[in-house]
């Protein structure tokens, strides 16, 4: 038996296991408030960690390789692997030591930010140890590449779509987001990149190519208005941030970055070309979305 169906079949067996629990930033800010250490339990604040997410689909947990979690009609159902196993969300599985895909740690005060692995909508802010998730909204995705939310033309991500099954040859096709040539197989909780035949186009229909005017592909004709930039270094925030907690605030004369502030620390952080930061969500979208 595979690793990643033996994983399946035991995340299944145990869905009376306990329900993820995660502190928010008002939490966060009550503990050090009444004097308890500082928590670097994941900040969830109003987010889900399945949400968006298909059934069956097993995600990392933050700051523990050998934990996981499995999303059951949309709640993250805490798991863990035997030892000396360790989880690999690509894999879907838990493996050995050698062959384990761990998310990053967060440094005690250096920013780091990371995807959170088979979401392909969320992310993790490090900032002073404290790990915050975070999801790119109006059907953006997150870019790995820029640490930041982009338009799904950049990114293609498909991994939140492909869960295991029972059956390992029980196939399942997700169309791609950038070229109706293009779609993906997944086996095993493992999305594949696959091509049509020149000429051809994916349809949902009959999850086979065939000619453009039998295919229901509607990807829009939006050309990529986000060009692929490096990684910049992050900027101290120019104003004063509160002595305790993480909070997220509009920046002052921009309208495309924002300042991120933990116990008292703050960065200016920018968003994507083309995206503005809205104040009321706390995340940057597409200009037409914000609200002013």
């Amino acid at each position: 038996m595979t690793g990643a169906k033996r994983l399946s079949i035991l995340g299944l067996l145990l869905c009376s296991h306990f329900l993820v629990k995660a502190v928010d930033a008002d939490d966060l800010q009550a503990r050090e408030d009444d004097g308890a250490p500082a928590s670097n339990d994941l900040i969830l604040g109003n987010l889900s960690l399945c949400e968006n997410v298909a059934d069956s689909v097993f995600l990392p947990y933050v700051g523990d390789c050998n934990k996981y979690y499995l999303c059951r009609y949309g709640e993250a159902i805490e798991l863990q692997c035997e030892w000396p196993y360790l989880f690999s969300a690509p894999t879907q599985s838990c493996v050995n030591s050698t062959q384990a895909h761990c998310l990053p740690t967060c440094s005690n005060f250096q920013l780091t930010t990371f995807s959170y692995e088979r979401t392909c909508t969320k992310y993790v802010l490090c900032y002073y140890g404290h790990p915050v998730l975070r999801e790119c909204l109006d059907g953006l995705q997150y870019n790995a590449q820029t640490d930041r939310c982009d338009f799904p033309q950049n990114v293609d991500c498909v991994e939140s779509e492909c869960s295991i099954y029972y059956n390992a040859y029980q196939l399942h096709y997700v169309p791609s987001k950038v070229s109706c040539e293009k779609y993906f197989l997944c086996g095993n909780g493992v999305p594949r990149e696959q091509t049509c035949t020149p000429g051809l186009y994916f349809s949902t229909k009959c999850n086979c190519c065939v000619l453009p005017s039998n295919s229901d592909c509607q990807i829009p004709s939006r050309k990529k208005i986000v060009q692929p930039f490096s990684r910049l270094s992050p900027r101290i925030a120019d104003i004063m941030c509160p002595s305790a907690g993480v909070h997220f605030y509009s920046h002052e004369s921009r309208k495309d970055a924002y300042y991120f502030c933990v116990d008292g620390h703050g960065l200016t952080l920018d968003c994507s070309p083309g995206l503005w930061y809205d104040g009321k969500e706390q995340e940057c979208r597409e200009p037409k979305n914000v609200e002013l």
